[in-house]
């Protein structure tokens, strides 16, 4: 039902017209945790689907200052190509959010080269010319104090408040200014709040002409006519949201009817809603860094003790253990094409599952939904790949179980190829019900996992060309 837009978002928000994104799974590699913790204040802010509302809103800021405003307008193609500054945007943001330090500090090098050439003179507030640099630290401290400002309040209006706190973020977020040659960036609300009121205060910030060019563009961008009509609702609850002097410079009113204001933030929050339903709940950026969490040992999202049951003998107490090894085929090629079908989840595709994975092949903490049954009888198992079988006659992987899941525990796939050139699937599974209402419908959840077995063993024998 949603698939048309969650296309055209993600064409949207990629600049890219087949959308592959491959940068933001590549986050998984590094050797670090990164500059932000997964339990960070920074990543509930830039979570979810609220920093849509926060690009918006910190366009419009940032367009307040005449010295960045000059900058966007006389060195960027912001009109003829809006959405590759918006990609460009969005990959230095949540590079620097869940990326490891080396690719964080390499976002920010590459923006701070693509800044050098970016300088000029404006017109201030107070009347007087002066020069601007984008990487000029005065500069780069508005940019800095519009994003955070942007991002924390999108999330207050849209999500609600931040569970670690608003001072939290602003402290967190402050490593992203100094990464950026902001001088001592504010490090709690207030501290942000009393910054944006001093360039409020000394005149620094104004409308005109110019930014009068900049808010017509953004009211009516070339947006995808499927994407539009909720990007004008958000705009619309932006712009209600602003603050009265910055609405007033920017030449905005909040949205009325016969002079009554609407209640343009519920519109917001439907067209954040529906965005929400056409897309991932976890960003690819999150889910890679998750992947990268899981593989160095800094999260562990499995619901059970300790990855590795489906080696263990016995099996842990409470567990029941089930082991499938049927012939499927016949020879190396037999062998290779059901290797294959196992790595690139095609064998439980062809099953008959519903697969989304946040990766296109099987590798080492990838996440998967599994999904059986149609409509309200749709049962969704996920889980997280805790062990690769590489090996020149045995390959293929087992995957732990995530909350959610109607087991508890692990399985395993395995293409087994023997030395008479026999072919085989080899399934383990070491489980338990999940607690709560799959423990009480045990034998209907058991039936479930014997039937997908079935169906397991049948596609081995369509990918392995057996009989």
């Amino acid at each position: 039902m949603f698939e048309p837009l969650r296309r055209k978002l993600q064409q949207t928000f990629s600049a890219q017209e087949h959308y592959d994104p491959v940068w933001e799974r590549e986050l998984d590699r590094g050797d670090d945790a990164g500059y932000f913790p997964h339990d960070s204040a920074v990543w509930v802010v830039h979570g979810g689907m609220s920093p849509i509302a926060a690009g918006i809103r910190a366009l419009l800021t940032q367009a307040l200052h005449p010295g960045a405003l000059a900058g966007v307008a006389e060195h960027s193609n912001y009109q003829s190509d809006p959405l590759a500054r918006l990609a460009g945007t969005i990959r230095w943001i949540f590079t620097l959010t869940h990326g490891d330090t080396a690719a964080a500090d390499a976002a920010c090098a590459w923006v701070a080269r693509r800044h050098e050439a970016v300088t000029g003179s404006y017109l201030a507030g107070t009347g007087e010319e002066r020069e601007y640099a984008a990487n000029d630290p005065g500069l780069a401290t508005w940019v800095h104090l519009a994003f955070a400002d942007a991002f924390l309040r999108s999330h207050e209006i849209f999500s609600g408040p931040v569970p670690q706190g608003a001072d939290a973020y602003v402290r967190e977020w402050a490593k992203a200014g100094e990464l950026m040659g902001v001088p001592n960036p504010p490090r709690s609300d207030a501290e942000l709040r009393e910054a944006i009121a001093g360039y409020e205060a000394r005149d620094e910030l104004a409308g005109g002409p110019r930014v009068a060019e900049v808010v017509s563009f953004l009211k009516n961008p070339p947006l995808d006519p499927a994407v539009l009509p909720g990007y004008k609702l958000l705009f619309a609850a932006v712009v209600a949201t602003l603050p009265e002097n910055h609405r007033r410079m920017l030449g905005l009113r909040r949205p009325t009817l016969a002079g009554i204001p609407l209640p343009a933030r519920l519109g917001g929050k439907a067209a954040l809603t529906m965005a929400g339903l056409a897309l991932d709940k976890q960003r690819p950026t999150e889910l890679a860094a998750r992947r990268r969490l899981f593989r160095l040992g800094v999260l562990n999202d499995l619901d059970y003790p300790e990855a590795g049951i489906t080696d263990a003998v016995p099996a842990p107490a409470g567990f029941r253990t089930l082991h499938v090894r049927e012939r499927v085929g016949q020879g190396e090629a037999a062998f290779e094409a059901l290797a294959s079908g196992i790595m690139s989840w095609k064998l439980h595709e062809a099953a008959g599952l519903r697969v989304r994975a946040d990766t296109p092949m099987v590798q080492l903490a990838s996440r998967v939904r599994l999904g059986i049954g149609l409509g309200a009888a749709r049962i969704e198992a996920p889980c997280r790949v805790v062990r690769l079988i590489e090996s020149a006659t045995r390959r293929g992987f087992a995957y732990g179980t995530l909350a959610g899941h109607p087991e508890t525990g692990e399985e395993s796939f395995a293409a087994v190829l023997e030395p008479d050139g026999a072919v085989y699937l080899e399934l383990k599974a070491v489980s338990r019900p999940s607690p709560g209402i799959y423990r009480l419908g045990s034998p209907v959840t058991a039936a479930a996992q014997s039937m997908v077995t079935d169906r397991y063993v049948a596609a081995a024998r369509r990918l392995a060309g057996g009989n």
